[in-house]
């Protein structure tokens, strides 16, 4: 039979079971008053950008991402089983949209845990114009 030690041990040794516990620990902090501790990167790369979004205890269904007045804004909800119109908000974040990036395009998808928001850049944005001067 193990000792108390050797099962606690154990559990420490387990990084899932920590992983797990360190999310319902800020689940239980958000619910309580605080904010989910998120984690965002921003990648620019030569054909758009990419949001990276991480945020514990946070569902797919959770993640809302809303395009408005060249604003991209990114945030989560939860919602309650016992009462579907309460949602207490879990964080928000707020990305200024620069005008190479091609609004119509962008998209969201969820993989592995965490949200990516893909924003694509114009065709015209990776290479120079030039203008013709006209006289007048």
């Amino acid at each position: 039979m193990k000792t108390i030690e050797e099962i606690e041990m154990n559990l420490m040794k387990n990084k899932r079971f920590l992983k797990n516990i360190a999310e319902h620990l800020n689940l239980f902090n958000t619910i309580s008053g605080g904010i989910s501790e998120t984690q965002v990167t921003v990648s620019k790369f030569e054909k758009g950008a990419v949001i990276k979004v991480w945020a514990a205890g946070v569902t797919p269904e959770s993640f809302k991402v809303l395009v408005h007045n060249n604003q991209l804004t990114i945030f989560s909800l939860l919602h309650s089983d016992d009462n579907p119109e309460l949602h207490v908000p879990m964080f928000n974040r707020v990305f200024v949209i620069p005008p190479q990036v091609n609004i119509d395009e962008i998209e969201a998808m969820y993989h592995q845990g965490q949200l990516q928001v893909r924003l694509p850049y114009h065709s015209a944005a990776n290479r120079p114009k030039e203008i013709e001067i006209k006289q007048l």
